[in-house]
Formats: C-alpha cells, structure tokens, sequence
C-alpha cells in the first residue's frame, strides 16, 4: 500500500549501513524510461571513461560487479502493473537487487526474500507518531486517549502518523521555558472536521522527504485502475471496511438486484441503481464470478484491497483510509454508491440463507 513506508524503511536501512556496500545505485522505477535515465545518470556519474555512457552500459556493469564486492540496485516505486522489469534486471551474484512496489504481483520476481509491509501494530504506531510530534510517554490521560484514536483512524499508516505528528510538531511551541504542545487531542478534532483537506496536504516533514499527502498516495493507484475496477471499488467503499463478502454479490445478481419484498414504493433511481449493478457484475449469462475475482485481484496488486477466504467464501478488506479517501473522492457519487450497496444487502437477504446472513451483519 502507498504510505505504509516502504522508501522510508529502504532509505533508512542504507543509511544505517553506509559501508556494507561498494555501490549503491538507487532507481526510480515507475516507469521503463525513469529506469534508463537513472541507469544512464548513475554511469556518467562514474567519471573517467563513462561520461557518455548510456544505460546499456550502466547494465552492462550491473552484470559485471568485481569479485570481492558487493553492490545493491534499489529499484524504488515500481507499481506500474504494465512494466515488465525483466529485461531491465541485471544478473550478477554480487548484486543485491531490492524492489519497492505497491503492486503485489511482483513477489513473483522474488528468488531468496518477500516482506510485505501492512499495517503497523499499536505499540509501533504510538512510537511513530510520538516521535513525529517530538513528544515522549508518559502523556496524560485525555492525551493519551486522543492519540490512541487517533491510531484507529488513521489505521497505523505510517505516512497519515508521522504528517499528523510533524503537524502537531509544527504548531507547538515554546514559551520561556514552557513547552506549550499543539495537542493530539486537538489535532483529531481538526481531523473530524476537515478530514479530506488534511489527508490532501503535502509537504516534506522533519523525519523524511516523502512529499506526497495520503490521499496522494492512492490516487497515484487509481488513476492507473481500469474503469470497471474503480467502480467495483467505490461500491465496496460503501460497506464496512472489513470483511466484504463476495457471495453477497452473488446472491443478490441471482435475485436480479431487486427487493425480495416490496411493502413502500420504491425511490425514483431504483430502476436505474439495478441496472447500474447489472452493467458492472453481470454478463448476458448473469453473474459472473470470474469478473468480480478479477476486480478483487486487479485491486488486491495496488495493495488497495487485502483478501481472504472464510469457509471457501472470498472476503474482501479496506484500509480504513482508503474508504475514507474513496468517500471524500466525490460525494455525489459516493451516495450513489451507497444506494447500490444498499441493493446489493436488500437483494441478498434471505430467511433460507443463514451463514450469509451472518456475514451480513457489520454491513447493516
């Protein structure tokens, strides 16, 4: 997921161990041509004999590392799902190879390690944003209170705690000799009521250079998802964030998204929100499983979705953050979208089908 620190934690690890390498070429690998250039940039800035270099030759010298040395190509933020890093991967034993990326799906590329970065856990979360805020423990009681709830909403992020912690940081102040913080309390006041501008603002803070807001960090994702993909994501933005079962779906296509009972008229765009499902999870045959896994995997390799299988039913997850910033996206067309959730958990309820129901439960 974009913001969960995975430049950070790389930046941080060579900065730790400056020595542990000969050379340290760092790429930006969002694109094939940002691959060249830095390739090509890397070379030239070799000196005698490389000044006109181009990025063949900087491969060509990856492939090449001198025995008894050992070097490391970070190829940082290649989530771009249409870029085959193949080719530009050079195929050396003393050449680490370290690849950050949102896009899941290139764990394939992985001969000894994968780590995947999720959320953090309580206690890590606190020490980010404690030291983001320049604060330290113990703090008092209401303090402490705000911040542990700050932690829920911004789900443990890492990049969504340390902008409210430089925030907070930013704000405070000194007064003789009295430090006069900006509270967290007050900050997750700020938060509930400008939620959507706080999560756009941008700005290198004190503890990295990460320049983008958190709702940057996702749209950098959607602006590259398929149409279909996006709309089967505002659509499950409109349920609780965990545990979005798939089979209802199902259901509810097999009851052709409509009522199973009807006691009140219905509203204006009733006809209109079905045939909107119909458009988006169905095919002439009717449901279609197939396409709605597609979705799911599609989403699953930008880190947007998480996934799991309960009782051989698909389950889909939300980052907290993610159906926030999806809802603040754009609010005329969020209540669209929750009318077609609410047909979706109309069409699919049913005395006769128990263990659905049960899954129904937190989407009520």
């Amino acid at each position: 997921m974009g913001g969960c620190g995975k430049t950070q934690l790389v930046s941080y690890f060579l900065q730790e161990y400056p020595n542990l390498y000969a050379q340290t070429v760092y790429v930006d690998a969002s694109s094939s041509a940002s691959i060249k250039a830095d390739f090509q940039t890397w070379a030239r800035a070799l000196g005698s004999g490389h000044e006109r270099d181009a990025w063949e030759d900087a491969l060509r010298l990856l492939h090449d590392v001198p025995k008894g040395e050992q070097w490391i190509l970070v190829l940082d933020n290649a989530d771009d799902p249409t870029l085959d890093l193949v080719p530009l991967l050079p195929k050396n034993v003393h050449l680490i190879i370290l690849i950050t990326s949102r896009n899941r799906d290139l764990d394939n590329l992985a001969t000894t390690y994968h780590l995947e970065l999720g959320e953090m856990d309580a206690d890590e979360a606190m020490a980010v944003l404690l030291q983001a805020a320049r604060r330290q423990l113990p703090l008092y009681d209401q303090e402490m209170h705000s911040a542990q709830d700050l932690l829920k909403e911004l789900g443990c992020l890492a990049v969504a705690l340390v902008q409210a912690g430089t925030y907070c940081h930013q704000l405070s102040s000194t007064i003789g000799n009295i430090f006069r913080p900006y509270t967290f309390s007050q900050y997750l006041s700020l938060f509930h009521l400008h939620r959507a501008e706080l999560m756009k603002k941008k700005g290198s803070t004190s503890l990295d250079s990460y320049q983008q807001g958190v709702y940057t960090t996702f749209d950098i994702s959607y602006k590259v998802l398929p149409q279909k993909s996006r709309e089967f994501l505002h659509l499950i933005s409109s349920f609780h964030h965990t545990d979005i079962p798939l089979p209802a779906f199902a259901e509810a296509a097999r009851n052709g998204f409509e009522d199973p009972f009807s006691y009140l008229p219905r509203p204006e765009d009733y006809a209109s929100i079905i045939t909107k499902l119909k458009q988006l999870l169905c095919t002439n045959a009717g449901w279609n499983e197939l396409q709605a896994q597609e979705f799911a995997q599609i989403l699953r390799s930008f880190s947007l979705v998480t996934a799991s299988s309960i009782n051989d039913h698909l389950f889909l997850q939300l980052h907290p953050l993610v159906q926030t910033w999806l809802r603040d996206m754009d609010s005329v067309n969020s209540r669209q979208y929750q009318a077609m959730a609410i047909q979706v958990l109309t069409a699919c309820g049913s005395e006769k089908n128990f263990e659905l129901n049960r899954y129904l439960l937190p989407h009520i």
